[in-house]
């Protein structure tokens, strides 16, 4: 298979993010350059990317969890938050309504 045939399948590949980041690298389009620098421009992506043999092989699949004490936490915080939050706002305007409760009857004092 000729090499532009494969440059163009493996670009054609690639996701349009990919694409558009080995265009960048390209500094235009990927398909301006000749094939000699397009291998050679897609080799130095790969070998700053630390695609290596250690990283083709296959991974321990996983899941990543918090546990469970942690995120009970966080929520018990989270929910602390909102009650100080709501208190406080609750406090001001109970100081609000005092203060204008004595106003109005200073100006009712005033008035009689």
């Amino acid at each position: 298979m000729d090499n532009w045939i494969i440059l163009q399948n493996f670009y054609n590949g690639l996701t349009q993010i990919s694409r558009d980041h080995v265009d960048a690298a390209a500094g235009g389009a990927f398909f301006s350059l000749i094939i000699e620098r397009a291998t050679t421009l897609i080799e130095k992506m790969v070998s700053n990317q630390g695609w290596s043999d250690d990283r083709l092989q296959p991974r321990q699949r996983g899941m990543h969890s918090v546990k469970e004490a942690d995120m009970l936490a966080m929520k018990i915080d989270l929910l602390l938050k909102k009650f100080e939050n709501y208190f406080q706002d609750k406090a001001q305007i109970q100081t609000l309504q005092t203060f204008e409760a004595r106003m109005m009857l200073d100006i009712w004092a005033m008035t009689v």
